[in-house]
């Protein structure tokens, strides 16, 4: 039996995702999934290189790391995002391939991950799944409409799913930032000269992730915690 709790983590190499992996290593192993390795000096845990174009391979390498390290899993947490095309665009302009590859990432990775990790989390007295959500997910998303309509899939995923787990050991949790967060990404899709003055930090969201580690999720299934740089220390639940 191992003391600490192990976590997989989606997008862990960038943005909010490293910032969750340098909050929840202090206090969990942390199966860390990315395309490149995460800049931590010390991970504790694993680094599962992949790419959630091919879900199925992640989900597969983890389920065997898992097994060879004789290891419950009591948390699955989704950050990796794919926003499409560099820059906001009018829906005209979206291609077939940019759709697929949006939709692919942001959901159905999401579905095939928690699909084959699920049972392992069922096992556990207590356990949790945390997905990032967006404002998107239930408001009109104009020139990125292919990440807004993700966005919204991925609500519908884990709004439908917590309730069938409502009686089971395992809360479904989503979070989602109050304001636009500074990350690698969007930096890139802004002018060189762009201010992100009232921009919120990935930081906002460690201690939100310590919390719901510490209480493996209990008492939030069907949440959506607001984040914000007000709020980080107790979200708020909308």
């Amino acid at each position: 039996m191992f003391d600490q709790p192990t976590v997989v983590l989606t997008g862990a190499s960038a943005g909010i995702g490293l910032s969750a992996l340098e909050a929840l290593t202090e206090d969990a192993f942390v199966v860390a999934v990315s395309r490149t390795r995460p800049p931590l000096p010390h991970l504790n845990g694993y680094w599962v290189q992949g790419d959630l174009c091919e879900p199925e391979a992640i989900a597969n390498d983890i389920r065997v790391l898992l097994s060879a390290q004789k290891r419950s899993l009591d948390g699955l947490i989704h950050c990796a995002v794919s926003y499409g095309a560099s820059g906001r665009h009018p829906f005209l302009d979206t291609s077939d391939r940019e759709w697929d590859q949006v939709m692919t990432v942001n959901v159905r990775s999401q579905f095939i991950l928690t699909a084959r990790l699920l049972p392992l989390l069922l096992e556990r007295p207590k356990a949790f799944i945390v997905a990032l959500s967006s404002d998107v997910a239930t408001q009109p998303a104009p020139h990125r409409i292919a990440y807004g309509c993700s966005k919204a899939a991925s609500h519908a995923l884990f709004a439908g799913l917590a309730e069938e787990l409502a009686e089971s050991s395992v809360s479904v949790i989503q979070m989602l930032p109050a304001k636009q967060v500074v990350t690698r990404g969007l930096r890139s899709r802004r002018p060189s000269d762009f201010s992100f003055a009232g921009y919120s930090s990935p930081e906002i969201f460690k201690q939100p992730l310590k919390s719901i580690l510490g209480r493996r999720g209990a008492g939030l299934n069907g949440a959506r915690l607001l984040v914000d740089e007000e709020h980080h220390e107790e979200p708020l639940v909308i």
